[in-house]
């Protein structure tokens, strides 16, 4: 009897509960999908193969993504109980038995349990077949060890949530027995507690301004604070944000309440009360939000930026082609591209010296890097004259720029010349150094990306068909190393942040449809006074608005930070910001409207 009344409460209450069973689904296909890329090793490391503690690095995300799961489903447990604990109490007025009511909470818990994990199961898979596929097509990558159904993953995600699901019927239970009649009829009408202004808000506001302010400066000075900075950053930053949402949240919503010029327009004052009625532990998610929207936002920013190394890599090599005494087969596939600039040097090698015709370098000058780094830009150098000699034995930044310069003259299937030393000379010098001339083709064409297959068949061609990705000194061959180290990463962010995007908008939704049921007779009674339903409509917008809105400032603020730091491996990170920012914010704006709609129609009159 009691497995078929709690089967019909559920059916009765099918609505209400599809949304919870969404946001289950949604964390059980979340948190299986992190699982079978956390224990999958061997995919992790060819994703990423050049940073050896991947695996591990993944095995702490997915601690990170337990540990928001707990506190996501402990908001839906909140959610479900204050759906049903009315009803709870009238069935303790018609006679029946807290032990009796216990195990119906229990079953319809377990019952819906059972049916998100299953679903979320399958929706993992496929979600993770179809997305890992589309994603490692997108970057032009190819693997055979990613596998959408893994028993290991599957016996982690059934135990986890299991162990879960038996902890929230406990705790339902508990608080059950531990409530009398009253207080679960009347529970709905009691507000959250809420802190008063007084010196310790003004104290701790500033304390918290103080941490952030101190997290900020040690991110925006890591090249010169070091790893100590990251550290300092990360604590400060964490607990100043808690501390900041806790101080100043109540605060600034009670101090828009008292000014009555802002407050007494429309239905603001209802709606800065419904905040500050809830403001204490409101502060309290909010801070999490923050910090899980930074996270989620930086991972997506931050593998997107890293796109630029492409980029940047491209313009670090001023010729696209070059080969030395290219032979017939190499010529031929050198036609079939679209070529911009060719240029030719002769040099002559004895030992260690090199010899270049100060003509040709005067014709075709060396291309000289201005600055180091990423961020210096690549221009012909033309002050170069015969009776030159360049080598690393100089105090010389402009020398030893020039002797780059010469490095990337070197043939790039040739082992790499040490000690190496420059000389220009004039043509009747050259003449009598007794060595064989070798030419050197330098081609920059149209196109490069486009034309990877040709350039790599050159890469071939030149190294007697053993050429390897990231073994030879090409450009090509260095573009396609970076492009598969760069394209691990862009799948490890974009992965990372549609996990944490999906838990931290899941947290915040249920947090707010967990306190509809307790505004239902506040809007209720406006509607009774003539409030129109279009002004009870846009009251639920702004205050959902808000509590949207806040966070994500936040955390914004935080990434824009936070991207400093990836100045060390990253050129120009704040360059490749807009695209991310903007899909997130489209995302995060659809959980704000289905956020609003559900909870519309909790509280609003049918």
């Amino acid at each position: 009897m009691t497995v078929k009344l709690a089967l019909m409460n559920i059916k009765k209450r099918s609505m209400d509960y599809m949304v919870l069973l969404a946001g289950l689904v949604m964390s059980v296909a979340t948190f299986y999908l992190f699982q079978t890329l956390s224990l999958n090793r061997g995919f992790l490391e060819e994703m990423v193969p050049s940073l050896s503690m991947i695996g591990f690095i993944f095995q702490l995300g997915a601690v990170l993504l337990g540990m928001i799961t707990i506190v996501y489903l402990f908001y839906a447990n909140s959610f479900l109980l204050a759906m049903r604990q009315k009803e709870y109490g009238m069935y303790l007025m018609l006679g029946a038995k807290k032990q009796k009511i216990r195990q119906m909470m229990s079953i319809e818990l377990f019952a819906l349990g059972s049916l998100s994990l299953v679903l979320g199961v399958v929706v993992g898979m496929l979600f993770g077949q179809v997305a890992t596929g589309s994603l490692l097509s997108k970057m032009g990558l190819t693997s055979n060890s990613y596998q959408a159904f893994s028993p290991l993953a599957l016996l982690v995600t059934v135990v986890f949530f299991a162990l879960l699901f038996l902890l929230a019927a406990i705790f339902n239970g508990l608080k059950f027995t531990r409530m009398p009649l009253l207080s679960l009829l009347k529970e709905t009408e009691s507000g959250e507690k809420h802190q008063k202004k007084s010196r310790f808000t003004f104290l701790l506001t500033i304390f918290s301004l103080v941490l952030l302010a101190i997290g900020y400066a040690s991110l925006w000075n890591l090249k010169t604070i070091g790893i100590t900075g990251l550290v300092i950053a990360l604590f400060t930053i964490t607990f100043g944000t808690f501390f900041f949402f806790k101080a100043l949240f109540p605060f600034v919503v009670n101090l828009l309440k008292n000014n009555k010029r802002f407050s007494n327009k429309q239905l603001r004052m209802f709606t800065l009360s419904q905040l500050s009625f809830k403001a204490s532990a409101l502060s309290r998610v909010l801070g999490m939000v923050a910090m899980l929207f930074a996270l989620s936002l930086g991972a997506i920013t931050v593998g997107n930026a890293f796109n630029s190394y492409k980029e940047s890599l491209l313009q670090q090599f001023p010729y696209d082609v070059l080969v030395y005494n290219p032979k017939a087969e190499t010529l031929k596939e050198i036609d079939q591209l679209t070529i911009e600039k060719k240029q030719m040097y002769q040099m002559k090698q004895v030992d260690n010296q090199l010899y270049f015709l100060e003509s040709e370098l005067k014709a075709a000058p060396l291309m000289l890097q201005d600055g180091f780094g990423f961020e210096g830009e690549i221009k012909p150098y033309t002050d170069i004259k015969a009776g030159d000699r360049y080598s690393f034995d100089t105090n010389s930044d402009l020398e030893f720029q020039i002797v780059m310069a010469f490095q990337r003259l070197s043939n790039p299937y040739a082992d790499y010349l040490a000690n190496s030393i420059y000389h220009v000379v004039d043509q009747a010098t050259f003449d009598q150094i007794k060595a064989e001339t070798e030419l050197i083709h330098t081609y920059k064409i149209k196109n490069f990306t486009d034309s990877i297959a040709t350039l790599e068949a050159i890469d071939q061609i030149e190294n007697g068909g053993t050429a390897e990705a990231g073994m030879l000194g090409s450009k090509v061959s260095a573009y396609v190393m970076v492009d598969q180290f760069v394209s691990g990463f862009v799948f490890m962010g974009m992965l990372l942040g549609i996990a944490f995007l999906a838990m931290l908008a899941s947290c915040l939704m249920f947090k707010v449809l967990s306190g509809a049921y307790q505004d239902i007779a506040r809007y209720q009674m406006l509607h009774k006074i003539g409030v129109q339903k279009k002004a009870l409509e846009r009251s639920i917008a702004q205050e959902i608005f808000t509590v949207f809105l806040i966070p994500g400032i936040v955390g914004t603020i935080h990434v824009l930070f936070g991207l400093k730091m990836f100045e060390l491996l990253i050129p120009e990170p704040y360059a490749y910001i807009l695209i991310p920012f903007v899909s997130f914010a489209i995302l995060y704006f659809i959980y704000y409207v289905v956020t609003v709609i559900l909870y519309r129609k909790i509280v609003l009159p049918k």
